[in-house]
């Protein structure tokens, strides 16, 4: 039945009624992996989704779509994990929830409203018609939002960010990008490395603004940062590092890009502008909610991704606070493998915890690639070790792929891997290479997740075979080499 309710300053009309054991709210990684989980390990439960987009983009390939896949429906992830689990997914967007009535009020969302439209569709609309959802448990996925520098021209046309909705990259593709022929991304982290090589590929003059000494250097360390910047220099990427915007500037008519100051330095001409310098939590509900939120700015959650004013209300994902694996510090890595195994912890524990799976701190898992060149990082860098306090000890190899290398596609691997002198406990790794990067990174990352030792790693069995893999495992020869450095230090 239709009733008219009013929501703190807004009014809404109830068309519809459902309850829900467990309601997730939002669908990106976090939200899915969290329902899949969930409908897994709870059957006898009905779990609910609700996100906005109707399709669902996957984060990870959004910059491939502009250069290597050519279009927004070759990165398309699938609903029907969610659905062949026993979940249910609604189109709509949670605009309240009111959390001593376990009460939430969702808005649809048409599937053909253009993602432009969407801001002027909710605030235009006097009387909301909302479904009523009743929940007993609730997970908070409600992701990020592009941090926006607070600088002159950023509400410029073609001045854009990138956003995980399926009818905003098409925009993109097939509106924005094919315009422009000067392309400037403000922000050197993953995202304005990996469109800058997917762009530059369509022929646009690319230039990269940071503010850092070098690309990436919040990530790795300085051999790595030095070896992406020259193989994006050899593609003809411009890169301007130790550079800071101060203004984008208009055209003529005070619509368009013209180009950026750059202080103390020479204005660099672009018709385009990305900003790629972050993401910040998106914490609406959960502030409306009176939910704890740390100084980071996400939300305030325990090792089981419970909230603290509410044990039955669950945050994951960009929207949820992380810690430091080592120090408990806060850690600002919003990546979807992260957000996944938030997913799954928070959707494991809902009913009752089960030890086995809690969030022990965050291991920063990173790896790309770069026109044949694969680099990939997990746990600290030697900068950030060395921050930290810790007494560090470093080991490195290098070494082919393959083995013999004479063996068709080899490629060196460089494996670079920190420890503490004091504990030899494994802190931190970075790999560049080739195919195997990716996999190496994770071995890295699940090593410092079992609080490894230089020891165990030397000690470490594996496998081996001439096409697939090197003769000696890269972690192994770093390893020995790290050891062989504790042993002179100690004789010295």
């Amino acid at each position: 039945m239709e009733a008219i309710k009013n929501l703190g300053n807004l009014n809404v009309k109830v068309i519809n009624n459902i309850s829900a054991d467990i309601l997730i709210a939002g669908g990106g990684p976090a939200g899915m992996m969290t329902g899949i989980t969930a409908a897994q390990f709870w059957p006898d439960k009905k779990v609910v989704v609700v996100r906005r987009e109707f399709d669902a983009v996957i984060p990870c390939g959004i910059p491939y779509i502009f250069g290597t896949l050519h279009g927004t429906d070759e990165d398309m992830a699938g609903r029907l994990p969610l659905i062949a689990a026993g979940g249910e997914l609604i189109i709509g967007n949670i605009i309240d929830i009111d959390r001593e009535s376990r009460t939430a009020y969702a808005e649809a969302i048409p599937a053909d409203l253009p993602f432009n439209a969407a801001a002027v569709h909710e605030e235009n609309k006097n009387l909301k018609e909302v479904t009523e959802i009743k929940f007993d448990r609730l997970v908070l996925a409600t992701g990020g939002e592009n941090f926006i520098p607070n600088i002159k021209g950023t509400h410029l046309n073609c001045v854009f960010t990138i956003q995980k909705d399926y009818n905003y990259l098409e925009i993109l593709f097939n509106d924005l990008i094919p315009k422009v022929k000067r392309l400037a991304i403000i922000g050197g982290g993953f995202i304005g490395v990996e469109f800058a090589d997917e762009i530059r590929k369509l022929g646009i003059e690319v230039h990269i603004i940071e503010m850092l000494p070098n690309l990436l250097q919040v990530s790795f360390d300085k051999n790595v940062c030095e070896k992406v910047e020259a193989i994006l220099t050899s593609r003809g990427v411009k890169i301007h590092t130790n550079s800071q915007v101060q203004e984008i500037l208009a055209d003529e008519s005070g619509k368009n890009v013209k180009g950026l100051i750059i202080k103390d330095k020479d204005n660099i001409e672009a018709d385009a502008v990305l900003i790629a310098i972050g993401v910040r939590p998106n914490v609406v509900l959960a502030q409306k909610m009176g939910l704890t939120l740390s100084r980071s700015g996400g939300v305030w959650v325990d090792a089981f991704q419970r909230t603290r004013e509410d044990s039955r209300i669950f945050a994951v994902g960009d929207c949820a606070h992380k810690q430091d694996f080592f120090t408990r510090k806060a850690n600002h890595s919003m990546i979807a493998s992260a957000a996944a195994a938030e997913g799954r912890i928070a959707g494991m524990n809902l009913f009752n915890l089960k030890i086995s799976r809690y969030n022990a701190g965050s291991v920063s898992v990173y790896s790309s690639e770069i026109d044949g060149l694969a680099f990939g990082v997990a746990g600290l860098t030697e900068s950030q070790a060395t921050a930290e306090g810790f007494n560090i000890l470093i080991g490195e190899s290098k070494l082919p792929d393959h083995h013999p290398a004479s063996m068709p596609d080899t490629v060196e691997i460089y494996c670079r891997l920190i420890f503490s002198k004091d504990s030899l406990q494994l802190l931190g790794g970075q790999i560049t290479g080739g195919a195997t990067t990716g996999e190496l990174v994770n071995t890295i990352g699940l090593a410092i997740q079992m609080h490894a030792t230089a020891t165990d790693i030397a000690t470490m069995q594996f496998g081996s075979q001439p096409r697939l893999t090197p003769s000696l495992h890269p972690m192994v020869a770093a390893t020995g080499d790290a050891l062989k450095n504790y042993i002179v230090s100690r004789k010295m």
